[in-house]
């Protein structure tokens, strides 16, 4: 083998190329030579077959990770907005209790202040609602009106 022939790169010969190599082939050689073929285009079928089949793949995983970063995307601007709704309520109702607080009514000014603001944050913040933190709220405002009710001594 001589260095140029080592050099150069093996180019392995379609079906078609073989095809019009042996077109040139007398009809009776033409029969035998189109049997001896027919594997060699069967394996092109095949290796064409799994290339598209892998790109085929590649495109589904893509679609998948897209929908994944969409939907944590999406799940993201949930979270942050429910953190934002909660300090703005919290924040509004401690506002306002202060508010209504100097106006001397203290009865509505702790139903702002107390147990409803935690219950409400922890609501829009967290996402979940705690049956103690329902029952602390019910109780608190059960205290504040029987407060409000009772005569002044």
């Amino acid at each position: 083998m001589t260095r140029e022939a080592a050099d150069t790169p093996q180019h392995e010969h379609t079906g078609l190329e073989i095809a019009m190599q042996w077109a040139e082939l007398p009809a009776e050689h033409l029969q035998v030579a189109l049997k001896a073929l027919e594997p060699q285009l069967r394996r092109e079928h095949e290796l064409r077959m799994a290339q598209q089949a892998a790109l085929q793949q590649l495109e589904l995983e893509s679609l998948r990770l897209q929908t994944r970063e969409k939907s944590a995307s999406r799940t993201h601007a949930l979270l942050i907005s429910g953190l934002i709704a909660g300090f703005l309520l919290s924040a509004g109702m401690l506002i306002g209790a202060v508010i209504v607080g100097m106006d001397g009514h203290v009865g509505l000014a702790s139903m702002l202040s107390g147990p409803s603001v935690l219950a409400l944050a922890s609501l829009f913040v967290l996402r979940r609602s705690d049956v103690t933190q329902t029952r602390a709220v019910a109780r608190a405002q059960a205290d504040i009106s029987q407060a409000a009710q009772a005569p002044p001594p």
